[in-house]
């Protein structure tokens, strides 16, 4: 599972660049109170010593590669910008976020790390630890994950990705119940629209996860049924789907829902499974 890796993950800190702000999300209505959630730790006080920003349109058009998903040039291009500016940290961390993109999160993350502890405020501080728990959940480190993701929100509680990212990490730890409510977050939170309809899914996906290590399998399956909604690529929600009407006994939306499986998997190019009778070929 890849949570959030496409490329809304992006437009967020790409406002944030130009407007010095991560945008502030909307807030629904009719999930937990946020006291009922995990203790958050209080946001830490920036660094008094703010650094200017670069006008360099090369910053422009790494962020412009980013957001297409050119990754490989758009940390080349950030490279060239820290050429001039070896001591500017924007840069820098434009860079560690291109080189996080590609799956290399171990360089990404001792960049990060470094940017965390540096004594001066820059546009993207306050991002470096949502970046810095998606590298630490993917390394296999779902504990400091959570924390870091946690970290991010108490200084921008209106982040669902980071709600998911903690979300997720919660999962990995064996707390469903924590992983709900902060899941529930993320729903809550999220920005609704076309744009978003694959994160609105994943959510779902993930909340139904929750749901079914909890045993209520009822509820699970119906989270799973909203998450392929809105994301019917997701070929592993409708895998999910399959098992949830099995729990019930509802064969026939079992048969409906492995169907839809095999359909996204042949959408997407992932491996797909020969159905029962199905010839496997010489190879």
């Amino acid at each position: 599972m890849r949570p959030m890796s496409d490329r809304h993950l992006f437009h967020r800190f790409t406002a944030l660049c130009r407007g010095g702000l991560i945008l502030a999300l909307v807030l629904g209505a009719g999930c937990d109170e946020v006291s009922d959630l995990p203790p958050e730790p209080v946001a830490s006080a920036k660094p008094s010593i703010r650094v200017e920003s670069i006008d360099d349109r090369r910053i422009d058009l790494g962020l412009q590669l980013l957001e297409r998903g050119r990754y490989p040039e758009a940390q080349v291009t950030f490279e060239a910008v820290i050429v001039d500016y070896p001591d500017h940290p924007r840069p820098r961390l434009l860079r560690a976020i291109a080189i996080q993109k590609q799956g290399n999160y171990a360089v990404a993350l001792e960049e990060l790390e470094a940017l965390a502890s540096t004594p001066v405020d820059f546009e993207g501080l306050d991002s470096v630890p949502h970046f810095r728990g998606w590298c630490l959940f993917y390394l296999g480190r779902p504990r400091e994950a959570e924390v870091a993701f946690a970290d991010h929100l108490a200084s921008t509680p209106g982040s669902a990705d980071s709600a998911f990212g903690r979300g997720v990490s919660l999962l990995e730890l064996g707390r469903p119940d924590e992983a709900l409510k902060v899941l529930d977050l993320a729903l809550e939170t999220e920005t609704a629209g076309a744009k978003r309809r694959r994160s609105v899914g994943k959510i779902w996906i993930r909340r139904g996860d929750a749901l079914w290590e909890l045993g209520r399998i009822d509820d699970a399956t119906h989270s799973f049924h909203k998450g392929v909604i809105q994301f019917p690529d997701h070929y592993e929600g409708w895998a999910k789907l399959a098992r949830g009407h099995e729990r019930l006994g509802d064969q026939d939306k079992v048969e409906w829902a492995s169907r839809e499986e095999r359909n996204a998997r042949l959408r997407v190019g992932a491996p797909v499974v020969p159905e029962a009778g199905e010839a496997a070929g010489d190879g």
